[in-house]
């Protein structure tokens, strides 16, 4: 689930930019929102031993 959603938002951030809704490079922004991502889905992770 979580590549889909990386690839969702830079597929995204890429729209977005050919239109003229962003300045600038792609990937100065998405590498910030991607590492963003990746911290949060660490810290809502659930284990699957996890009882509760």
């Amino acid at each position: 689930m979580f590549t889909g959603v990386l690839l969702l938002l830079l597929g995204l951030l890429m729209l977005l930019e050919r239109t003229g809704f962003i300045v600038g490079d792609v990937w100065d922004l998405f590498i910030p929102i991607a590492l963003i991502a990746l911290g949060t889905s660490f810290i809502f992770r659930r284990k699957k031993n996890s009882c509760c």
